[in-house]
């Protein structure tokens, strides 16, 4: 039997994670300890992906060391075991996926610190080391990518050593696999001279550390070597098709191959394509999740790093804006020549800001068994499978996807129209067999009858035999936390109705009828909710499913379900 852990000199540091965004939640993952006869049981809830757990004998920022013992699963909870007569110390959770930010792209290789700030935690300056703009991306919040510079210059060299605590990495060179063009001999050269690049970053900048760049071709190399000294490595993951499946089996079988060159200290930075020859933004979305949700389970892969901020060219001279080096920060009424990249793509923008966020903060929810999984649907393009179109009492009812200002982005974005007419107009995705999972939402009314019951957002569980069955509903013109299939009731009232407000809703359901509602970034409901639902489990949203007697144009700026937001 565990008993509470008493008089003993070891302490559990809880980790809190920070707000995701404006309209995201906050919450926090505990650690406890428990005693276990000779032992200490160091335990946080299952499953709760990405997070390992670190030990250190007092609170400095620096003397934290991967805990010994292995995390087990247990009734509900990671486990690791430790002697209880470890010297006073504490333990605390940190996540392995640390690092997100941007490649800036061609067009202005400083990146834009002013229009990412709040998503990402570092910034490569790209075109080299520039102390002013170091101190703007300092006082954002961000780590400093730095292109080794030109050690003949001791002046260059100098200027960076007052930042070096706030440096990231020393870029050390982009594709030596790519560059070396299938030669041997010259990809040899290319790898030495990194290596003496290395070697004179660390003469200069002791403790720092070092990156670069492959994914041309390296595993066809019988002569690459990672470059010693070599810290991280940035694994282009772009895909050679549009289709995110085929595109995940070759990144996949690259971070095969590389591991079997890396050492044990050497960690992996996902480098996924993010501009419209990679796919259509829909696709580019699609990629972007698989990267992300593979490196929470991956302990060796520590950032996320996409392939790039800026398009490659911009019409600046049909709206009598002098562009310079790149664009003006958030200026994004300039209109885009050739293919688009995520700063000029806003529903890929805006899901890499949340997958930033979440990087930086941690994910808020992260329930259900296996590894982490969502499906996000946002983008110019009408729902495909797994989404499956429903109306009840009616045709008349039209789904259009509709352009719209987003202040949030500040720039014309996307959003999926829904229209019941006097109908049920909705999507759905089941049945799914699983005990719990979540749905989320960003949506806003267009117009609405000041009467009547109409469900927006709806969640359900597989049944054992019953399931709670909640949904966000608007009910004579308020917004309700709802009973509905087998029910009808309120479980609680969100105030009323506005045309024109957005409003992001995260709805968590269990088969026990545990419920959770964050609302425009609260916890405004965790508690029991009736057990109605015999069904599996379903995610609707729309206009109208099972109540649908009033009439409703709704726009939802993205929808997603999963495990893990």
């Amino acid at each position: 039997m565990k008993k509470l852990l008493l008089n003993l000199p070891i302490m559990a540091a809880a980790i809190f994670l920070s707000t995701w965004g404006r309209s995201e939640p906050s919450a926090r993952v505990p650690l406890a300890v428990a005693r276990n006869n000779a032992n200490a049981i160091v335990s946080w809830p299952y499953p709760s992906t990405g997070f390992g757990l670190e030990f250190s004998t007092n609170l400095s920022a620096t003397g934290w060391q991967q805990a010994a013992g292995t995390a087990v699963s247990n009734n509900g909870r990671w486990e690791v075991t430790a002697p209880a007569n470890l010297p006073g110390g504490f333990f605390r959770l940190k996540n392995h996926v640390q690092h997100f930010g941007f490649w800036a792209g061609s067009l202005a290789p400083q990146g834009s610190i002013v229009e990412q700030r709040g998503s990402v935690n570092f910034t490569y300056l790209q075109a080299g080391f520039s102390g002013a703009l170091s101190d703007q991306a300092m006082a954002s919040g961000m780590r400093l990518l730095v292109p080794s510079p030109d050690f003949s210059d001791t002046n260059a060299v100098n200027a960076i050593k007052p930042y070096i605590n706030s440096i990231l990495a020393f870029f050390m060179r982009d594709e030596p696999d790519c560059v070396a063009g299938g030669n041997p001999s010259t990809l040899n050269t290319l790898l030495t001279s990194i290596e003496a690049e290395i070697a004179k970053v660390h003469a200069n900048f002791p403790g720092a550390k070092t990156m670069f760049t492959v994914g041309c071709g390296f595993w066809t190399y019988n002569n690459f070597r990672i470059p010693n000294g070599m810290d991280y490595i940035a694994i282009e993951s772009y895909g050679s098709t549009g289709d995110p499946a085929t595109t995940k089996s070759e990144w996949l079988a690259k971070i095969n191959h590389l591991k079997s060159y890396m050492n044990s200290s050497q960690r992996i930075f996902l480098m996924p394509g993010g501009t419209e020859g990679y796919g259509s933004e829909c696709q580019l979305i699609e990629k972007a999740n698989d990267i992300y949700n593979y490196a929470q389970t991956d302990p060796l892969v520590i950032g996320v790093f996409p392939f790039d901020w800026y398009s490659d060219n911009y019409d600046c001279a049909s709206v009598g804006q002098f562009c310079g080096n790149g664009v003006p920060a958030t200026n994004y009424a300039i209109p885009v020549v050739g293919g688009r990249s995520a700063r000029d793509l806003p529903n890929l923008r805006a899901r890499y800001i949340q997958i930033g966020q979440s990087v930086m903060s941690g994910p808020f929810l992260d329930v259900g068994a296996g590894g982490p999984a969502i499906q996000f649907l946002g983008g110019p393009e009408l729902p495909t499978s797994p989404w499956i179109p429903s109306q009840t009492g009616g045709t008349d009812g039209t789904t259009l996807v509709v352009d719209f200002f987003d202040p949030n982005l500040g720039a014309t974005n996307q959003a999926m129209r829904i229209d019941s007419g006097s109908n049920a107009n909705e999507w759905y995705v089941g049945p799914l067999a699983l005990d719990e999972m979540a749905v989320g939402a960003r949506f806003r009314l267009v117009d609405f009858s000041p009467t009547g019951k109409e469900n927006l957002l709806c969640l359900t569980t597989r049944s054992t035999p019953m399931s709670p069955a909640p949904a966000i509903t608007l009910v004579n013109g308020r917004y309700k936390l709802w009973s509905y299939v087998n029910s009808d009731k309120q479980i609680m009232d969100l105030g009323p109705a506005v045309t024109d407000a957005w409003h992001i809703a995260y709805l968590y359901a269990r088969n026990d009828g545990k419920v959770k509602l964050w609302w425009d970034g609260n916890l405004v409901f965790d508690g029991a909710a009736p057990l109605v639902n015999p069904f599996d489990g379903y995610v609707e949203w729309g206009s109208g499913s099972w109540q649908y007697d009033a009439t409703t144009t709704v726009d939802f700026d993205w929808v997603a379900y999963g495990n893990n937001f």
